[in-house]
């Protein structure tokens, strides 16, 4: 396992971003004024920018880092409105209809993006495939069993199974027909470019730190340029611009991690994701002719403070067991916003901010709710009525869900370092040590440099974690993560960790 340690010791990279020549576009430069804005470009982001153009819309879209560098570059790329188990739970606390209109807002999302690549002819590696939720738990079976039930009551396209394509002996299993999976970033790309050919203009590099909405919308950059809108979409997984304690309140951060091998063994048909804790979520790729497979799982809270690599070596031995690694190809985590009752929010922000509209707590399943999400707001900022507004309403009262996953999660803060003063602190690696009472985050850099910084996040003050992997620190709170200097890399956090 030295070896597989070694590799996951790199920086990890999106297959996805990797398998695809990315565009590139410039940083604001000077003040405008338009008539929509939005913030991220995620799928959420670029289809609401899509969207509106497409309308007549005349809309700008920002980026603080890279295109598609969030979590739509970083995801397992399922297309599907299979979201673990959560039907029987959605009929539970809110009724048959609320959990109708969800299966249905993401089938819908589903077919968007087959139509759209169709339409303009944008090859994004999109498949139907049917979806799994297997359990090899006899305690597992009863689960299974509620949720196919859910899929009848829902009339959804589904049935109960006892063996699956792939060679994995289980109790049971929920499948759902006609889901998907594709290339998110080959399928956003071609949005892009749409986007352009509509008069949409599109910057990156240029980040949002702050509003003012007194009468129109006025965003602020890091680089000192305004953007005066009529209408602003923050989609940017945490609305790090918006105050609104609801959001703190309502949503926890889990971070999960995904493989890309090339297996010894073919790759049958079909999606899978298990019940039991430590999830394993596996899909196929499609890479020449060669069997490709991603292996993702081992969802934990985020800055928890356990080791991110001996994760990635789990879900490598379970890739080995099932299909032999002839290839690791590529390793990377994903970064998530859990809302407690499992559904999103998306809408305006409050009556207090006319015309500032989020869309976030996507939690694993982002790909068709961000889809849905961009449908929903473009008809909320032209006044048009939408059967999923009251769905994903912001404001709206919690019912929070039961966990149903078997098996263990992390969620107890731990040390994933033994060090127990600077000096001993190894090249490359961080850890949170005590200073003169004070809790403080070390670093010390390849070239032997030590760095020195708050552990405290610099949004809400949480506490900060070491992550061994991607050689960050991460809040547990909000799930803002910071460079292992202490650079932010994602909010709501719009400030560096604190230096002396």
């Amino acid at each position: 396992m030295e070896q597989t340690k070694k590799l996951f010791s790199e920086k990890p990279s999106s297959y996805w971003r990797n398998s695809t020549d990315m565009p590139t576009y410039p940083a604001l430069e000077k003040d405008l004024d338009t008539d929509v804005l939005v913030i991220g470009a995620g799928i959420a982001g670029i289809t609401t920018a899509y969207e509106l153009t497409k309308r007549g819309r005349s809309v700008v879209l920002i980026e603080g880092r890279e295109l598609i560098s969030g979590t739509t570059g970083y995801t397992t790329s399922k297309l599907t409105a299979q979201h673990d188990i959560i039907y029987h739970g959605l009929i539970e606390r809110y009724g048959e209809e609320t959990a109708k209109q969800y299966f249905h807002a993401n089938l819908q999302a589903i077919n968007y993006v087959k139509d759209t690549a169709a339409e303009h002819g944008i090859d994004c590696e999109f498949e139907e495939q049917e979806a799994y939720i297997y359990t090899q738990l006899d305690e597992g079976v009863e689960t299974i069993e509620k949720e196919v039930e859910a899929y009848r009551k829902l009339q959804i396209d589904g049935y109960m199974a006892d063996t699956m394509p792939l060679d994995i002996p289980i109790k049971a299993a929920a499948v759902m027909r006609q889901q998907a999976q594709f290339h998110p970033v080959k399928y956003l790309i071609g949005l892009l470019k749409e986007i352009e050919l509509r008069g949409g203009s599109i910057y990156e590099q240029t980040l949002a730190v702050s509003f003012d909405t007194d009468s129109r919308p006025v965003v602020h950059t890091e680089n000192g340029h305004t953007i005066t809108a009529n209408h602003v979409v923050s989609a940017t997984h945490f609305p790090v611009q918006v105050e609104n304690q609801y959001f703190s309140s309502n949503m926890n951060p889990k971070n999960s991690y995904g493989i890309a091998i090339k297996s010894k063994k073919p790759y049958p048909e079909g999606m899978y994701i298990s019940l039991e804790s430590p999830k394993r979520s596996i899909r196929s790729l499609k890479k020449g002719d060669d069997h490709y497979v991603l292996v993702g799982g081992e969802s934990h809270v985020t800055g928890d403070g356990s080791s991110v690599l001996d994760r990635y070596e789990r879900i490598y031995q379970f890739a080995e067991e099932q299909f032999g690694v002839e290839e690791l190809y590529e390793h990377w985590s994903s970064h998530d916003l859990l809302t407690t009752d499992q559904l999103p929010f998306v809408g305006k922000v409050s009556d207090e901010a006319p015309g500032i509209y989020t869309a976030t707590g996507f939690g694993k399943w982002g790909l068709s709710n961000g889809v849905a999400a961009a449908t929903l707001l473009a008809d909320l900022i032209e006044g048009k009525d939408n059967e999923f507004a009251d769905l994903y309403k912001i404001g709206r009262e919690m019912e929070e869900a039961e966990a149903v996953s078997m098996g263990e999660d992390d969620v107890k803060r731990i040390s994933n370092e033994t060090v127990v003063k600077p000096d001993d602190l190894p090249n490359g690696k961080g850890a949170i040590l005590e200073k003169n009472g004070q809790t403080m985050a070390y670093y010390r850099d390849e070239k032997g440099e030590l760095h020195e910084m708050s552990a405290s996040c610099t949004h809400n003050g949480c506490p900060v974690s070491w992550n061994n992997a991607d050689h960050t620190w991460d809040c547990s709170c909000h799930g803002s993560r910071f460079t292992a200097v202490g650079e932010v890399v994602e909010g709501p956090a719009l400030r560096a960790l604190d230096r002396d």
